[in-house]
């Protein structure tokens, strides 16, 4: 046993069953049903509405497999705050499976982009969440991934706590493009984060991505809160 299964044992954050830090039942309680507009706040009753309420915001579309709450909670911030990089493994590979198995509307033929962090928070912990679970769906799913097309340029602070209006001054103009990387303006991107709360963080990637040339930018977040 490695010294991350002496700190974390592998049981679910949910009903503590041994073998997975997420368990099916636990992942299946809190599966997301019906997809209601994260911008709106309004049931979409197909793909074009839902698409037409996101595009004023920046991404063409957003894809979220499940709520925010219970042990999905739990285990993200696990990961985030306690340094546990096989959490991100595992969340990477439930949501690679569901990606395969779910008919969803995210173009199959993209660059998978992962929100980046700031150099100073990935010193302390170790790793960037997001890029290790991007990497393992990049992986699962054949679809290229780069972790330094997309920079944060400046140290915001933490999200948590703040209000929707806060949120959006935080990350304002936070990203930036690596100057040496040249896309393909023709293929779609998709950005993804480990949680979707108001938008702010993935929305404004999705600008800086659209200003320099992008087109088509998704995100995909494994939670929605």
């Amino acid at each position: 046993m490695d010294l991350i299964e002496l700190i974390f044992p592998k049981s679910c954050f949910g009903c503590k069953k041994a073998g997975r830090y997420i368990c099916l039942d636990c992942l299946d309680k809190e599966q997301i049903r019906a997809q209601i507009c994260p911008v709106c706040r309004r049931l979409s009753i197909s793909a074009k509405t839902h698409l037409m309420c996101l595009r004023p915001a920046g991404l063409n579309g957003l894809v979220s497999f499940w709520r925010y709450k219970g042990a999905v909670r739990k285990a993200i911030v696990a990961m985030k705050y306690k340094f546990a990089f096989d959490i991100a493994k595992e969340l990477g590979q439930v949501l690679a499976e569901k990606l395969a198995l779910t008919p969803n509307p995210l173009p199959k033929k993209a660059l998978l982009v992962p929100i980046p962090a700031y150099r100073d928070r990935v010193n302390w912990r170790g790793f960037n969440q997001a890029e290790e679970v991007g990497k393992v769906v990049a992986q699962r799913l054949g679809l290229e991934f780069d972790n330094s097309l997309l920079i944060k340029k400046v140290k915001t602070v933490s999200q948590t706590g703040l209000k929707r209006e806060e949120r959006s001054l935080n990350v304002h103009e936070a990203f930036g493009i690596k100057l040496t990387k040249r896309l393909d303006k023709g293929r779609a991107v998709i950005i993804f984060d480990d949680v979707w709360t108001t938008g702010a963080t993935l929305n404004e990637a999705a600008k800086t991505l659209k200003r320099d040339g992008e087109r088509k930018v998704w995100g995909l977040t494994f939670a929605r809160g």
